[in-house]
């Protein structure tokens, strides 16, 4: 999922354009689905490791054979190693021991209110977004609907269950603030900023090796192809695709993605992995994109002012 700065692309986005914002929603939706099936089988850090790992080889091949290079050291290293951070390593460690426990679908209803955070981590520490009443109200809506999945009554436990919903939102927060990293990268190039990131986030990941008890290694052949799977399709070949897509139709046209990731998560989860949606769990998911759709909404000022040109 993702929250990119802005593109200037003017160009109105033509059906070329909806049939590969589809196919990342597919792509990204259905990775709760493979991520649930390898961390039931599989050591959770060990399944992060291998995923950046082969995510990191398939982006540095890219990288060298279009004849590029990381970028020298400088300032912008900071940021490389904050979004490598805040965008891989992070997130996919507490995704993947939150999926442990969490179903699919709901890992996926938890991940929807990345937008939410992004927004407002945008508006406390950059100049680009001010609170408005729209950005408020949708906070305060989506917010009602993570209430209502939760249940009032284990908002404040500490059980297991609780903790690893608790990191799925974290895993979404992370998102948020790659976001906000991201917005001083624009100036590298896809294959050197795809294959810098991972591989940053692969050293990250490394020490992760520690926590991983090898002797519960062991799984089946299909459990290791969509390992394969996570690692080549959703986690490099998803962070190519969105790169073209924002070149090709600007971020605004992308973030659409954030309404269509949890949907095909929650069906692939119910589809494939015989998951059954609870009630509260579907008012949850409308209420959060309804405050999310909300809190994407610009006073009439602010659109004045954006057709003006100020």
């Amino acid at each position: 999922m993702t929250d990119h700065a802005s593109s200037t692309s003017a160009r109105p986005p033509g059906w070329a354009d909806y049939a590969l914002l589809l196919l990342i929603g597919l792509i990204l939706g259905s990775n709760f689905m493979m991520t649930k099936i390898t961390v039931q089988a599989l050591p959770p850090m060990l399944v992060v490791v291998c995923r950046i790992a082969l995510a990191s080889v398939f982006l540095c091949t890219l990288m060298v054979l279009a004849r590029k290079w990381f970028p020298p050291r400088g300032p912008i290293w900071w940021s490389i190693v904050g979004s490598a951070f805040f965008g891989h390593t992070l997130p996919f460690a507490l995704i993947a021991w939150g999926q442990q426990k969490v179903d699919a679908g709901l890992a996926a209803i938890l991940m929807a209110t990345m937008p939410l955070f992004t927004l407002l981590l945008a508006q406390l520490f950059t100049r680009d977004e001010k609170p408005n009443r729209y950005s408020v109200c949708g906070f305060v809506i989506a917010l009602a609907g993570i209430v209502i999945l939760f249940g009032p009554e284990k908002l404040a436990s500490l059980a297991d269950q609780s903790l690893r919903q608790y990191a799925l939102v974290g895993a979404a927060m992370c998102y948020g603030v790659n976001a906000i990293i991201t917005k001083n990268l624009t100036s590298m190039d896809w294959q050197q900023s795809t294959a810098t990131f991972m591989c940053v986030a692969l050293a990250f990941a490394l020490p992760l090796l520690l926590l991983v008890d090898f002797d519960a290694a062991h799984a089946a052949p299909h459990v290791w192809f969509t390992v394969l799977y996570t690692g080549i399709v959703p986690t490099a070949i998803g962070a190519v695709l969105i790169v073209f897509l924002i070149r090709r139709a600007g971020a605004s046209f992308l973030s659409q993605i954030n309404f269509l990731v949890p949907l095909v998560g929650v069906g692939t989860a119910m589809a494939f992995l015989g998951e059954h949606l609870p009630a509260n769990g579907a008012l949850a998911l409308f209420i959060i994109l309804v405050g999310v759709a909300i809190a994407r909404r610009r006073p009439k000022r602010e659109l004045i002012s954006i057709n003006k040109g100020v």
